[in-house]
């Protein structure tokens, strides 16, 4: 375990990415082997248990934060999670909020200012938007289409997902979905960054969708 000093000279010690990338340890495993670090995601967010923190967190963007412990010896301490550079992300409770391109240590801290592991954040400006569809279970089946047909009553559920170029980001974001609800309803689907189309009448539409300050749209027919 190491005092917020020797963890910062230990954490600055390194200036090199390859020996960045071999602190990070496993998918979700901390620095010192001490937890287990992974978004909190919901049971049927099967995407996101799967992935974990496996991509740059989008400028912005929040993810909420799963912390286990596994301490030799020891019961589980009170935990305090800090980050090593607030300018990069912050952290607002048992969530992360991506301030700025860049790479901090997301520390998990014990009372006494201890530091029991760390884990790198990596964040990452997006420069895109693009919707995906989502199945029933929660599961994602890509990107969609710039156009999709729809018969009257279907319904589509769809998640907005950030883009660095060619590289997905991760993070739940704040969003605003707009589109002709006398011919396809959009309607909260119980997470950030989902809705469920219904479609309502035969017609066409646009559905424009907006989040960190970049848009998207996606053409809908339905079809008597």
């Amino acid at each position: 375990m190491l005092a917020p000093a020797d963890m910062n000279r230990f954490y600055l010690g390194f200036s090199f990415l390859p020996a960045l990338a071999a602190l990070a340890g496993c998918a979700g495993e901390g620095g010192l082997e001490q937890s287990r670090i992974n978004p909190a995601c919901a049971p049927t967010d099967l995407s996101c248990v799967v992935a974990g923190f496996s991509a740059p967190l989008a400028e912005g963007a929040t993810v909420p934060v799963d912390v286990q412990l596994d301490l030799q010896g020891s019961a589980a301490p009170t935990l305090e999670l800090v980050s090593g550079n607030p300018e990069v992300f912050e952290v607002e409770g048992q969530r992360l909020r991506g301030a700025r391109a860049g790479v901090a240590a997301l520390l998990v801290m014990a009372p006494g200012e201890l530091v029991l592991d760390f884990l790198h954040i990596w964040v990452a400006q997006p420069s895109a938007l693009l919707l995906h569809r989502r199945s029933e279970g929660g599961a994602e089946t890509g990107p969609l289409p710039g156009k999709v047909q729809l018969l009257q009553g279907d319904e589509l559920t769809v998640s907005v997902e950030p883009y660095a170029r060619s590289q997905r980001l991760m993070g739940e974001l704040e969003s605003t979905w707009a589109t002709d609800p006398a011919v396809v309803e959009v309607l909260e689907n119980g997470a950030f960054n989902q809705r469920r189309l219904v479609a309502r009448a035969p017609g066409a539409t646009t559905l424009q969708v907006s989040a960190l300050t970049l848009d998207t749209s996606l053409e809908l027919e339905v079809l008597p």
